[in-house]
């Protein structure tokens, strides 16, 4: 996104030096907006054959049906064709702040369904598609600024005619009435707004979906008949019930415990909050907006914009939880049982703790997601986030973030592959550590260096100057979704789950002045990685080499520290009204839904960029009022995923295997 943005400063000015004010100009001929629709219509009135029927489409397209429907659509005075070609778009408006798109009448389009009694067709119907036409000569322009330069029209022509077809016709008609000067166009994105026809992997998502819900509503009608009924309840048969689970999902409990650590409630719902938040802007960029350059003075004029550009430190947050629990609760297990650890037990545990509610996610995306997909971007939407038999898989596995295809499955899930590869590696540590202490701390020490080196050396080798993460997709792949790129912050949170552990039964004491200094330094240090690479990018959203990898490097130690004394100062009486704040009982039912939230948002916000019927307009306004639908419906479909498939697995794998589960994995989620 940015490197299109960084594309976006030399379109302007391009624009700016070529003097563009009327709606099209090419070479000192001015074009009226609905140029193309007319140059079609023309040529389809006037010639017989448009194009060389070509064998590839006879598979799937009927060519001689889609020119004699276009022959007879196109004639003057045609009522039947009016509804199909009043639905184009236009040259759009607004080509200054950088409005590429005129998506004309999507549903008029698509609902058009007319017949041709005449030409035995008993039904023409509309098929939409998107015409790319560049807006100038392309010989002015380097080639990275060409590929934006092109106005996306929507256009309506018959089902029966492939985009090829339309394609040539539309060259030929733009050779004739622009004298050649345009005649580079492409048809791309047609779709006739049906839904895809059903297949076994759609079935199996009915089934699956339709047998939960069912499982669920029996479920709570068995404990609906034991709670007026003087039988003892089979706590299998419990399992789904939805009265069950629910009251231990919005359960609020005001009761301390020493084994809790309440602070952590409060920032495990915060962060999923500015993650969402985050890729509420992310998402809505995708959609074309009436004012796209909004997108490049926000991100690189406005301080604000920081907050959301570098949301993603709020993943290290989890990092930090994640290590601190595993150790706070799992060096109390190791003092329970002398030293000894199930392993197995605990990657199995692992396993199924996480993988039911993202099978199902993947399931959904996989089957059902593309008839949820009903607008002119669908397919492009559909595009970005293309779950299929050659990618589902590494979720599963949990080695998506090393695995990194063009169009993965559930980008976001690479989370969960570090967080299951640092679990697999935690009780090593955690045995190690318990055996022989502070001696075993340099280990930690040389395992968060390493990382904190290996990000550094990465973006020098590679030349990476941006501040923002995924401005480069090398970066990404390198720098930020690898598990050992990813470690510094988690060893942060085991080194002070261990502290506490140690010193669980102690008081400490701190004057009061030295409290402020600790508070005043976290949160100067949060906010600085937050908001400082504003004061450091230049116009480009760039900086030099060696600062961007050494901010890189050392910001997500640095973040977890800063955490570290947060955690610390509120669990040992320090916190005041940042404790209360953190701690309080109302957190609880959104911090055991944030695990379930964090799977399904990102699914909600593909679903409603890809079905939005024309441009938006950007501004702070609608990012807001687009983060709380997005955050309101996938809470929903949260709640249904816990109930449906989180809760109900986790009773089953109790009664399965006989006995409570670790306090390492009871603890850490």
């Amino acid at each position: 996104m940015v490197n299109m943005l960084c594309s976006l400063n030399i379109f302007i000015i391009f624009l700016l030096i070529s003097g563009i004010n009327s709606i099209l100009i090419v070479k000192n001929v001015t074009v009226p907006s609905d140029f193309l629709r007319e140059a079609f219509l023309n040529e389809v009135r006037s010639n017989g054959e448009f194009v060389e029927i070509r064998a590839e489409n006879l598979n799937q397209y009927d060519s001689k049906e889609c020119f004699q429907s276009l022959k007879e659509l196109t004639k003057v005075g045609s009522s039947q064709g009016v509804r199909f070609f009043d639905s184009w778009g236009k040259i759009p408006s607004g080509i200054k702040s950088f409005n590429l798109y005129d998506v004309g009448l999507f549903d008029q389009c698509i609902e058009t369904s007319v017949p041709l009694s005449d030409l035995s067709i008993d039904e023409v119907s509309g098929q939409f598609c998107f015409a790319e036409l560049p807006l100038t000569n392309a010989t002015l322009m380097n080639d990275e600024v060409k590929s934006f330069l092109k106005a996306n029209i929507g256009i309506c022509v018959p089902n029966s005619c492939s985009p090829e077809i339309i394609t040539d016709i539309l060259k030929k008609s733009l050779l004739t009435s622009t004298n050649g000067i345009l005649s580079d166009v492409t048809v791309t994105q047609c779709t006739d707004g049906k839904r895809p026809p059903l297949k076994v992997i759609h079935v199996i998502g009915i089934i699956v979906f339709s047998m939960v819900l069912a499982l669920m509503v029996a479920s709570t009608g068995y404990e609906f008949y034991i709670n007026n009924t003087s039988k003892q309840p089979v706590p299998v048969l419990l399992a789904f019930s939805v009265l069950t689970n629910g009251r231990k999902l919005f359960a609020i409990n005001t009761t301390k415990s020493p084994n809790s650590i309440d602070c952590l409630t409060g920032l495990r719902v915060l962060s999923m909050l500015w993650i969402i938040d985050h890729h509420t802007h992310l998402i809505t960029s995708f959609v074309p907006a009436i004012n796209q350059i909004m997108y490049q003075t926000y991100t690189t004029d406005s301080l604000w914009a920081m907050h959301c550009l570098n949301a993603a430190i709020a993943v290290d947050t989890f990092f930090f939880m994640a290590g601190l629990l595993i150790a706070w609760a799992g060096f109390r297990e190791l003092d329970k049982t002398n030293g000894k650890l199930n392993i197995v037990m605990m990657y199995v545990h692992r396993y199924i703790r996480l993988t039911p509610a993202v099978a199902a996610v993947l399931l959904f995306n996989y089957s059902l997601n593309e008839y949820f997909y009903t607008g002119p971007f669908r397919e492009s939407m559909l595009a970005k986030n293309k779950c299929d038999s050659s990618n589902w898989w590494p979720i599963l596995l949990y080695i998506q973030n090393y695995i990194v295809k063009p169009n993965n499955c559930l980008d976001e899930t690479w989370y969960l592959a570090v967080d299951f590869h640092l679990y697999l590696i935690s009780p090593l540590l955690l045995i190690m550590m318990w055996k022989y202490g502070k001696k075993f701390a340099a280990v930690l020490i040389v395992l968060g260096l390493s990382s904190i080196t290996y990000v550094i050396a990465a973006f020098i080798k590679e030349g990476f100057t941006g501040l923002i993460i995924g401005m480069n997709k090398g970066e990404w792949t390198l720098t930020n979704i690898p598990t050992h790129a990813r470690i510094a912050a988690w060893l942060v949170g085991f080194a002070l789950g261990y502290f506490m552990h140690v010193n669980r039964q102690k008081t400490f004491q701190m004057p009061k002045l030295l409290q402020i200094i600790a508070w005043i330094v976290s949160f100067s240090t949060m906010l600085l990685i937050v908001f400082g690479p504003y004061f450091i990018m230049n116009d480009e959203g760039r900086s030099t080499n060696l600062i961007a990898a050494l901010i890189e490097g050392f910001k997500r130690v640095l973040w977890a520290t800063a955490l570290a004394w947060i955690t610390f100062a509120c669990h040992y009486g320090f916190g005041g009204v940042v404790n209360s704040f953190l701690s309080h009982p109302l957190w609880q039912p959104l911090a055991r839904l944030s695990y379930c939230l964090f799977l399904i948002h990102m699914t909600v916000m593909r679903i409603n960029s890809g079905s939005v019927r024309t441009q938006i307009y950007a501004s702070e306004f609608v990012y807001i009022l687009s983060f709380w639908s997005a955050f309101g419906i996938s809470l929903f479909y949260a709640i249904f995923l816990s109930l449906g498939f989180e809760a109900p697995i986790l009773v089953l794998e109790k009664f399965i295997f006989h006995k409570e589960k670790p306090d390492a994995e009871k603890k850490e989620k």
